[in-house]
């Protein structure tokens, strides 16, 4: 496949297409790989790389193994030609995150590349949204880098044409006011980098002059930190008329005293009452909110706790914004599932019915967005169908073969399935329930399964003494 990568005439590429008509599926099959269009935007062959985006859309958006798209490379590589006619073609190639979140964008910001950044921004006016890993938009980027003119371009065209002048200002004020994952607005990193001119540019579009970054700093307490250059000074005094204070002369509102909270106390404050304008309000301050989650391998999850709490909204929508939720382990060994399962167990157990009947809701909308949820194994290898079967709930555990058939084949670290856990328990009627069930299905052969003991079904049965199963 890296030779084949290496193909550069048209003619033979459809040679080897007529070789193997799967020629270019092979290369899409992979998550990271060097396609033949990676290959072509590195050497700026426009002709190959247009037959090639034309038979296989999809390798634009492709990374290879260094983090990689095709645009990428072919901007590393100068191919400016070729980097236009990508763009051209699908607009929205400029928004493709590469290596560290880093777009096209970005790194012509970086690169202070007026032609090209006009012609992205032009192309895709939302690209200016984008964020890197540390949060950096195409303007903080030009600012860090000292790339004032590429801001300069940049900033001329945040306004989106399709919006009105009201829209427009306030679509304005969120771009610049938004914050790096250090908290830095651009009025902070201007400063921090003295770019007098920028200050005063940013001044004038009405930024917040008073935001606080991670440290806890304005952008005047900033200027202050090295009063010997005359540009701080300078700058100080501007953010001084702009009516802009040091953090310490700030008052104290009832959002600092609710921003102290930590993003995580939060996000389980929100997942808890089920508060999805909150769980957006906290994905507007860190877009990797979720992300940083995910990168945990064992945690309970805002999914976690709303499943356990019965929210079905807030639980769908973080399912749907974070899908891997679902099946990740808590400190305990518990997916989502398994602790709505226990939770609605608890309500049987206690008489609550309608509290039982909502958690009942929240587990069959769980499996009706994943039916295969059913077979995730947690603690000690059991999956939510193992649970139902050992507390007998007959009801739940028809609903569940019938979303997931495939489940009976799961097995405990114990070698058991779902009957030999329910057996091993006394629930008759589950086993009644299973084995109608299996015999509906043909898949009587799982009867003769073994445990870790060597038993049976039968086995088990006739150690209980449960006669009429």
């Amino acid at each position: 496949m890296e030779s084949a990568a290496q193909v550069r005439d048209v003619d033979a590429l459809y040679e080897l297409i007529r070789h193997d008509r799967y020629f270019l599926d092979n290369f899409d099959e992979k998550p990271f790989v060097d396609t033949p269009l990676h290959a072509a935007a590195r050497d700026g062959n426009v002709e190959w790389s247009m037959e090639i985006i034309r038979l296989k859309p999809s390798f634009a958006r492709k990374l290879n193994q260094d983090g990689f798209s095709p645009v990428h490379l072919a901007l590393q590589n100068d191919q400016t030609q070729l980097v236009l006619q990508l763009i051209d073609i699908d607009p929205d190639l400029v928004r493709v995150q590469g290596r560290e979140g880093i777009t096209p964008l970005h790194f012509v910001s970086e690169k202070g590349d007026i032609h090209l950044l006009r012609e992205f921004l032009s192309a895709c006016p939302k690209s200016l949204e984008d964020v890197t890993n540390k949060g950096e938009t195409a303007l903080h980027i030009a600012l860090k880098n000292d790339k004032v003119e590429a801001f300069d371009q940049a900033l001329t065209t945040v306004r989106p044409p399709w919006l009105g002048p009201e829209e427009a200002q306030q679509y304005n004020q969120r771009i610049l006011n938004l914050k790096d994952r250090d908290g830095n607005t651009l009025l902070h990193v201007a400063t921090s980098k003295s770019q007098v001119q920028i200050v005063r540019c940013l001044l004038n579009c009405k930024v917040d002059t008073n935001a606080r970054n991670s440290e806890g700093l304005t952008p005047l307490d900033i200027s202050l930190l090295d009063k010997t250059k005359s540009e701080n000074q300078e700058i100080a005094a501007m953010l001084r008329e702009a009516g802009a204070l040091e953090a310490t002369s700030l008052p104290i509102t009832d959002k600092d005293r609710h921003l102290s909270r930590s993003k995580d106390q939060r996000l389980n404050e929100a997942a808890q009452a089920g508060n999805v304008d909150a769980l957006y309000e906290l994905i507007w301050e860190d877009a990797y909110l979720l992300d940083q989650i995910d990168q945990v391998p064992f945690v309970d999850t805002p999914l976690h706790i709303a499943a356990s709490m019965g929210h079905i909204n807030f639980a769908l929508e973080i399912m749907r914004l974070k899908p891997s939720f679902a099946r990740k382990q808590n400190q305990y060994g518990f997916t989502p599932l398994h602790l709505a399962l226990q939770k609605q167990n608890q309500y049987v157990l206690s008489g609550e019915d309608l509290l039982q009947k909502k958690q009942t809701q929240m587990v069959l909308r769980l499996i009706d967005v994943d039916r295969n949820l059913v077979r995730v194994q947690g603690r000690e290898g059991v999956t939510p169908l193992h649970y139902v079967a050992e507390k007998g709930n007959v009801d739940l555990l028809c609903k569940l073969l019938a979303a997931c058939p495939e489940s009976i084949t799961e097995v405990t670290i114990r070698k058991e399935t779902a009957l030999h856990v329910a057996a091993k328990n006394d629930q008759l009627e589950a086993v009644e329930c299973t084995l109608v069930w299996l015999r509906y299905v043909d898949m009587e052969d799982i009867l003769n399964w073994t445990d870790d003991e060597g038993n049976t079904l039968l086995h088990i049965t006739i150690s209980k003494s449960q006669i009429k199963a």
